[in-house]
């Protein structure tokens, strides 16, 4: 591993996970039980289908917004209106209002995408769609991507608890449904669309911006981990205890590998595919970032904060 500075085309993260006593992902009530999500997985070996617990994409891919809109107004980076009140439309929240986000000159999706990449940190890096004047669909795809977090087979254990609501009156019986165990968690950062118009094959803002939006990303991921603000956190505060995996860097044109922790043999499958991405494609093609705990991930985090470099332009042409 490299003690200099990288650019950066993609990172991915894999990685076990362990969670104690949480309820952060339900998929509501039957009658007075709460219903935590579950999903059927299918592994080698197995007779049948296995139901696991988990928490869906959607809560990481949210939670991890959440974080990134924080680290946004704090560090003063580019938003709309609607990036600055974390509405879900993001920039559509400025055109349904009707704010001045283009000019008379921005008459195509190339110039409309330049427009709201430079306004928007949250629109350019987590995605959005919307429908404008012309019948044109302006979107832009997520650069972060979430798996679910999905339970080890046998190592994951969902039981239900007797609670009761007090008020004034009598108390309302309810149950809930509280999950420990061991978790599988991927996710994946195409770090060189920060920034990049793909109608243009072309940066719509500035190295310094880029750098400042990728750091923020990645300060993003790290209070995910740290603080999952997930549902029943109140009363059901999640123990992380254990967290250990790989961080992938991709230097060149090449995914960085990602294997789910699924697998027993993920980290040594990931640093043998970075081994022959290497061989193939020139040394330091893929930078592995191993981590045996929490206090280990934060500071691979703090590492790549510090030397991880935005793609360079000119090799933004042709990317996609």
């Amino acid at each position: 591993m490299t003690n200099t500075q990288f650019p950066v085309y993609s990172i991915s993260i894999s990685g076990s996970l362990a969670w104690q006593l949480h309820a952060l992902n339900n998929e509501g009530n039957e009658g007075n039980q709460s219903l935590t999500r579950r999903y059927y997985i299918i592994q080698k070996g197995m007779n049948e289908p296995e139901s696991v617990n988990g928490i869906s994409g959607d809560m990481l891919k949210h939670i991890q917004a959440e974080h990134l809109h924080r680290i946004a107004i704090q560090d003063e980076l580019a938003l709309s209106q609607g990036g600055q009140q974390f509405h879900p439309d993001r920039i559509g929240y400025d055109l349904e209002k009707g704010l001045p986000i283009f000019t008379d000159a921005d008459t195509d999706l190339a110039a409309k995408t330049n427009q709201v990449i430079q306004r928007c940190t949250m629109s350019d890096l987590e995605g959005f769609m919307v429908t404008v004047k012309g019948g044109q669909t302006l979107k832009r795809e997520s650069v972060i991507e979430f798996g679910a977090v999905v339970g080890l087979p046998t190592l994951v254990k969902t039981q239900s608890y007797f609670h009761a609501k007090y008020g004034t009156d009598n108390p309302t019986p309810y149950n809930v449904q509280v999950s420990s165990g061991l978790y599988a968690t991927v996710l994946n950062i195409e770090a060189f669309r920060i920034g990049y118009n793909p109608h243009t094959f072309n940066y719509s803002i500035n190295v310094t911006e880029r750098k400042k939006r990728l750091d923020a990303l990645l300060k993003s991921v790290l209070y995910t981990y740290l603080q999952p603000n997930g549902a029943k956190r109140n009363t059901n505060l999640p123990h992380p205890d254990h967290f250990e995996g790989a961080i992938a860097v991709s230097t060149r044109r090449c995914p960085a590998p990602m294997i789910s922790a699924l697998e027993a043999s993920y980290n040594r499958q990931i640093h043998s595919l970075a081994e022959t991405l290497n061989n193939i494609n020139g040394a330091d093609t893929i930078l592995c970032f191993d981590f045996d705990n929490i206090a280990q991930f934060a500071a691979q985090i703090e590492i790549l904060i510090e030397r991880a470099q935005p793609w360079e332009s000119d090799n933004a042409e042709a990317i996609e």
